[in-house]
């Protein structure tokens, strides 16, 4: 049994930004096979998700995502992607099982000042800044009442090219929908942030590769929070990590330190974690909503037993990051 599971991929440096570079032995743009002892993590997981409810009772979880498009035909399938009508079902499905969105804002606000966060509060964000997150997505969020953050690679604004971090091999090729790879255009973003329900956040200027390179980091952020506080007027916003991960050295102590010195209010990582009060939020995870999830499978990583499972079974159990 196997189910697809798009893969995170690994940036090329950051004096040549184009393309990302895959860590695995997998083609570049392709999505990998979830294997049948992820997929038995994931189904576990979900049983005790059914059975008990939350495995952390003092705890929230962050949704990530990134593209909104329904495939084009006739190409390789779009990497990072959830699906229109997934997308609307994951957030339908959560809501119904008593599960409540609240802006980033709102929780960092509560966690400031040492307010309880009800258990089942889940937050939704999108990285990168992709234009479907506009045409797609806010009229999904729209009509559920459901508040998200989009994370701005500022760089590309108004571009007409594919990010140079976008990993699907189809962006930008003819007869690919612009839709499904364009960036945002600032009036877009504008009209995001005035919808009432989206926060725009950091994601570095360039979305390069910032490892060991802190002062590049530093620089590159600063031009970012100045596009975010010049043209949409957003002071002291959240961030989070290009590409998000630890162990491949994308976020580190000194690099968080170099976004706290630059005035963001919070950083995200790409690490698939529950939220607990005494988190820093300078260090919070996320859970990567992906096109073969449902809410069923989203509320088992809200509510903390996806990554119990992993811990408890690994190796024997690798569930999906």
């Amino acid at each position: 049994m196997t189910l697809l599971l798009e893969t995170q991929t690994a940036p090329p440096s950051l004096a040549a930004p184009k393309k990302r570079s895959l860590p695995l032995p997998v083609p570049r743009g392709r999505a990998r096979r979830l294997g049948l002892k992820e997929w038995l993590g994931v189904q576990l997981a979900a049983a005790a998700s059914d059975i008990c409810g939350p495995r952390e009772k003092q705890a929230f979880g962050v949704l990530m995502y990134h593209r909104i498009i329904t495939p084009p035909p006739r190409v390789s399938r779009p990497t990072w992607n959830v699906p229109p009508e997934t997308f609307e079902a994951q957030l339908t499905g959560l809501l119904a099982r008593g599960w409540v969105a609240w802006p980033l804002s709102q929780v960092l606000a509560c966690r400031e000042r040492g307010l309880p966060i009800p258990r089942k509060t889940f937050v939704v964000t999108f990285d990168d800044g992709y234009a479907n997150n506009f045409t797609q997505a806010l009229p999904i969020l729209t009509r559920l009442g459901v508040p998200a953050t989009v994370f701005l690679a500022t760089a590309y604004l108004d571009s007409e090219q594919p990010f140079p971090s976008d990993d699907w091999d189809a962006a930008g090729q003819a007869g690919v929908p612009r839709e499904s790879w364009r960036p945002l255009s600032s009036d877009e973003c504008l009209r995001l942030a005035a919808s009432g329900l989206v926060e725009l956040g950091a994601h570095t200027h360039t979305h390069a590769d910032f490892r060991s390179n802190s002062a590049a980091l530093a620089t590159d952020l600063a031009t970012n929070l100045t596009v975010l506080r010049e043209q949409f007027g957003v002071d002291e916003p959240a961030f989070s990590f290009p590409y998000g991960t630890k162990t491949d050295g994308f976020v580190s102590s000194s690099l968080t330190g170099v976004a706290r010195d630059a005035g963001v209010t919070c950083c995200l990582t790409t690490e698939a974690e529950v939220i607990r009060p005494n988190d820093t939020p300078f260090d919070w995870g996320r859970f990567a909503a992906e096109e073969h999830d449902t809410a069923r499978t989203l509320a088992a990583r809200l509510g903390g037993w996806q990554q119990a499972i992993r811990t408890r079974f690994k190796p024997r159990l690798n569930t999906p990051q």
